[in-house]
């Protein structure tokens, strides 16, 4: 037991190693697409950077100084609104998922702080004119794929997907479907704001394009999300073994959840045998299967998945 748990604390090391390395990339491709792909367009990201440039557009509007005047803002007033959740995840997740996250505030901010310069890197724009539709797809493909990694990570892109977390956790809400509602005003925002900024003779159509492809963008990154982050899912674990109270201890001591242990005799062997029932969240599985096979080579370990539970549960944020 001394050597696997030995085993483990190295394991650990080198998973938040590879997690800080996921999270800066992951961070840096989400601020890269929403400076490259969204911003020229003035279509809005999803939480707390399609709020900051919402607040940034306004300022623009309200000065006379153009709706893009104060972009190069987006980073630091980003930074300042990632705040309040950053505490939230230090007092209600837990610190090293605030760690994480704070990490990948910092990179937001830096990218954030240069949009121009990746503007000119969008490759949709052919003869000075923006392809909506592929701009709107490949965002919310790359917003919804980071984020769904960062989650399962440990970690988020920080702001109102955090709250999402927290929810999940708590309540068993969907990620995504929690992120496409507080988008969705977030979208009518963005169309308001445009037609505001056309002035006196404002239509209708261009601000209702402005929403179409923010909701697409929204959407492609929502259905994303909750494609990739599984995480939070259940799942039945049951083990067949003649090392049952060995296992069970081990299991106890590394992780959260309790096990009902059965008796049982097996058919072609003969022996008796104990048949250990947990439930626990999908991202668990490898954990609890490599110290189960460290403790008896021969355990027979099936997996199946599980839609509902009622009753006490355990569930935490994915700690790596």
């Amino acid at each position: 037991m001394i050597e696997l748990l030995k085993l483990s604390k190295k394991e650990k090391t080198k998973n938040v190693i590879k997690t800080i390395i996921i999270v800066i990339v992951c961070s840096a491709a989400i601020s890269i697409s929403t400076a490259m792909f969204l911003n020229p367009l003035d279509l809005y990201a999803g939480g707390v950077t399609g709020i900051a440039q919402i607040i940034l557009h306004l300022i623009g509007i309200l000065t006379g100084n153009g709706i893009n005047a104060y972009m190069s803002w987006l980073g630091l007033l980003n930074l300042i609104l990632l705040m309040p959740f950053n505490i939230l995840a230090y007092f209600k997740l837990s610190k090293k998922y605030a760690f994480y996250t704070g990490i990948s505030s910092i990179v937001q901010t830096i990218i954030l702080s240069f949009p121009t310069f990746w503007e000119n890197l969008n490759v949709f724009k052919v003869d000075g004119k923006y392809d909506f539709i592929a701009c709107s797809i490949v965002a919310g493909l790359i917003g919804g794929l980071c984020n769904g990694l960062l989650m399962r990570r440990g970690a988020t892109s920080g702001g109102i997907i955090t709250l999402c977390q927290y929810l999940n956790i708590k309540k068993g809400k969907s990620v995504g479907f929690i992120n496409l509602i507080t988008s969705g005003a977030i979208m009518f925002m963005g169309a308001t704001i445009s037609f505001i900024d056309q002035g006196e003779n404002a239509e209708f159509g261009p601000a209702f394009s402005i929403a179409l492809y923010t909701f697409i963008n929204f959407l492609i990154s929502s259905l994303t999300v909750d494609y990739v982050h599984t995480a939070y899912n259940k799942a039945k674990l049951e083990v067949v073994t003649e090392k049952g109270t060995e296992i069970a201890e081990a299991l106890l001591k590394e992780l959260p959840h309790g096990i009902t242990i059965e008796r049982g005799i097996g058919a072609f062997s003969g022996r008796e045998k104990s048949v250990l029932n947990v439930i626990i969240q999908n991202y668990e599985t490898s954990y609890y299967v490599k110290i189960i096979k460290e403790i008896d080579q021969e355990a027979f370990v099936s997996v199946l998945p599980c839609r509902n539970i009622f009753g006490k549960f355990n569930q935490r944020v994915i700690d790596r």
